[in-house]
């Protein structure tokens, strides 16, 4: 149905089809069996897996059949361009070409390119600037009890890819080993309920929750708590003022194709101020080299991080953000899109 609805709205013109992500796997094939002379590519937003991982997947064959159907197929980082040429070579009948990173199938080629993600860098920043965002701050600061206390901040989806179990479990062995911090710092995890409906999301879901009252029953303190757990939907605006509160974010995903997250604080973080704690399986961590960067659950680490992060001096705050910033601005999601677009252009 899809393929009929593009191919209906394209009419007799010839131009260029941008699909965008898993769900629409099958459908470039369905368009280029139709209609051969429209340049198709399609982004692909998650990590694509090794073969071995790949190979369990019962529609594996036409998954990547439908893929191929594709003149340009991106993914984040080289590194996912290498699984996907390594799948094919293992998987179906074609010829890659690791110099040119394509595939031949059917007499066609689909040339595979990284093409790493990014956000508007001039909103986030120009929100962050917003008057409104400085009363937020104090409303955070207030409406949690925070006070003058040092602030750490997650804002994920309650998703078991976001790491956010091995994220508590960090800051239980933080406070563990090292006592100091114990009532003079807060950690508030925000985000949405995601997918509850499935019985495997729900049972993390309640696993994150007891988790966490059993980390606060264990150190809490008078007035504090460690950990703030605030399963709520934000708006951009309400997302940039919580980064602009904090004193760290901490991104600990355990598999993910990009993270925004950490690009939007760098972006938030005119201040110059704050520290990102980003994890070495996020795409972002490839690019964002002025961030701590951990493995979530090697839990010794992790919390060493949080220990450096608190006590990183001004000035190394000011240059890891400066760095960072940078290359969110000038890599932001508008030449994301510009590459991709001048890419299928040369196809035309």
């Amino acid at each position: 149905k899809f393929a009929d609805v593009v191919i209906e709205e394209m009419g007799d013109d010839k131009g260029f089809v941008f699909i965008q992500d898993y769900h629409f796997a099958l459908l470039p094939r369905y368009i280029k069996e139709k209609r051969p002379d429209i340049i198709v590519a399609q982004f692909w937003h998650i990590p694509w897996p090794n073969p071995e991982a790949f190979r369990v997947c019962p529609q594996a064959e036409e998954i990547l059949h439908g893929l191929l159907g594709n003149d340009i197929l991106g993914f984040h980082i080289r590194y996912h361009c290498l699984n996907f040429l390594d799948t094919a070579d293992r998987f179906i009948e074609a010829r890659s070409d690791r110099e040119r990173f394509s595939i031949f199938r059917g007499g066609r080629e689909t040339l595979i390119r990284p093409f790493p993600i990014s956000i508007d860098y001039e909103s986030v920043e120009k929100t962050a600037q917003n008057l409104k965002t400085e009363k937020r701050i104090e409303a955070i600061k207030s409406g949690f009890r925070i006070r003058n206390r040092l602030l750490g901040v997650g804002i994920d989806r309650m998703d078991y890819t976001k790491g956010i179990l091995e994220r508590f479990r960090a800051l239980d062995r933080f406070f563990e080993k090292y006592p100091e911090y114990r009532g003079k710092f807060v950690f508030l995890q925000l985000g949405p309920l995601s997918r509850i409906h499935i019985p495997k999301y729900k049972e993390y879901n309640d696993e994150l929750y007891h988790q966490m009252v059993s980390i606060n029953e264990k150190w809490r303190i008078k007035d504090w708590q460690p950990i703030i757990l605030h399963k709520v939907h934000l708006n951009l605006e309400e997302v940039v003022s919580h980064y602009r509160a904090a004193d760290l974010v901490i991104v600990s995903s355990m598999h993910d194709g990009m993270n925004l997250v950490a690009k939007e604080f760098a972006s938030s973080r005119t201040d110059l101020r704050g520290v990102l704690i980003l994890s070495k399986f996020t795409g972002s961590s490839r690019e964002l080299e002025g961030a701590l960067l951990v493995n979530p659950v090697a839990e010794e680490q992790f919390a060493d991080a949080i220990k450096q992060a608190l006590e990183m001096p001004k000035e190394e705050q000011s240059s890891r953000m400066q760095k960072m910033r940078e290359t969110v601005r000038e890599n932001n999601v508008f030449r994301w899109a510009g590459k991709f677009i001048n890419e299928m252009k040369k196809l035309m």
